[in-house]
């Protein structure tokens, strides 16, 4: 029979569960203050933290989101309203290629957004999260932050008018510097007129019928170059929005060359290197004046013949999907002294009749609204290639907010 514990042994023991005890309420409240902490850190933090899942279903760490949007946590955490229900239409698939995009690199992801609020309001949202998963490689969860840039996109959207509103004012303020370009442009077509009439006034009572049909086909002709710079002038000074819509690049290429096919020698050669599954957002009618300015420009810098290449292709710039095109031919190139000059209203090396000097202006204009670039490379005698890189967006959002 096992000898029973002393006294003392067993007031040993109990203060060593007196301890233990002790040692556990501790804990408690090291928890508790650290939860307590932690709370009030996401309280105060200017985002708001969430746990996602991928059926767009989310869980809040606190009632923030309420004051924000109107719905309470306990709705989202209850499964009840899933965060997509709020995203408007036309955003949520950029939203879901984000997250595709981010499942495919194992990599974390940042999208903007608007939602919807309860009481009808539109908030602009700036959505961060990183994926995380479980030991078989799916999705378990994710943890992001919500951010309402509403008053940031407003401020954006007010300087954005702005600024466009001051490259509209500079370009009538340029107008003044610009008469004397116009008025020399305009004074060569009108003197072959004046002078093709005053002839065919004097042989008026001669027979020669055909020199006369001549000189008055030379003064039509004269007519439609003076139109031309006249349009030219009043589309570069034009303040026109965008249309954006999605397009097929390649068709749009093909549709610019066939309106401008009259103009090409035959000894012109067009080779494309584009694929069909390049599909953009742009104001298709604009960009195919620029393709048709730099292909004509091509044109006349290959006086005995040539070859015109054009490429296209997408690429990335700070997380931001791109278009590239280039127009690349085999001409007589840009000097040096002239390369910077050549996106300057009426700036033209071509003989007189060849051009109004607007074409590149209005092109890299028209680059500049849809907020890209247009890039000059040249080698004098050899060849000139320009290329154009333009945001490649996902929808036409931007289009609409013009």
């Amino acid at each position: 029979m096992a000898n029973k514990p002393t006294y003392e042994e067993l007031e040993q023991k109990i203060k060593k569960l007196e301890k233990k005890v002790e040692t556990f309420s501790k804990i408690d409240e090291v928890l508790a203050e650290s939860e307590m902490k932690c709370q009030l850190f996401l309280t105060n933090l200017p985002s708001i933290v969430y746990r996602g899942f991928k059926d767009w279903s989310v869980e809040f760490t606190d009632n923030k989101v309420k004051e924000l949007i109107g719905y309470s946590r306990e709705e989202f955490n209850s499964r009840k309203l899933k965060w997509s229900d709020l995203i408007l239409k036309e955003d949520i698939e950029s939203a879901r290629q984000s997250f595709v995009r981010a499942l495919k690199t194992h990599d974390s992801y940042a999208r903007e957004y608007r939602v919807k609020t309860k009481a009808g309001e539109i908030l602009w949202i700036q959505d961060r999260g990183q994926i995380t998963y479980d030991k078989k490689g799916d999705v378990k969860y994710i943890i992001g932050t919500f951010f309402d840039i509403s008053d940031q996109r407003k401020a954006e959207e007010a300087l954005k008018k702005r600024s466009e509103q001051l490259i509209q004012a500079r370009k009538l303020a340029s107008l003044g510097v610009l008469t004397s370009g116009v008025a020399h442009e305009l004074n060569n077509p009108l003197n072959n007129i004046s002078t093709s009439i005053q002839i065919v006034l004097e042989e008026l009572e001669e027979d020669n019928i055909e020199f006369k049909r001549n000189r008055l086909l030379e003064a039509e002709k004269q007519v439609e170059r003076a139109r031309d710079i006249v349009k030219a002038l009043l589309e570069f000074s034009r303040d026109k929005s965008l249309s954006f819509k999605r397009v097929q690049f390649i068709n749009l290429v093909k549709k610019a060359i066939s309106l401008i096919k009259g103009e090409l020698p035959p000894e012109f050669r067009i080779h494309m290197n584009i694929s069909e599954d390049i599909e953009v957002n742009l104001d298709p009618e604009r960009i195919k004046q620029v393709l048709i300015n730099l292909i004509l420009n091509s044109v006349q810098a290959m006086t005995g013949g040539g070859v015109l290449t054009i490429k296209a292709w997408e690429g990335m710039e700070d997380d931001a999907k791109m278009l590239y095109f280039q127009v690349q031919d085999t001409g007589h190139g840009i000097s040096k002294q002239d390369i910077d000059k050549i996106f300057d209203p009426f700036f033209t090396t071509k003989d007189v009749g060849r051009g109004s000097g607007l074409g590149l202006s209005i092109s890299h204009s028209i680059i500049e609204q849809h907020e890209g670039r247009i890039e000059v490379e040249s080698i004098p005698g050899e060849q000139t290639k320009f290329t154009v890189i333009l945001p490649s967006k996902e929808h036409s959002r931007d289009a609409a907010e013009r």
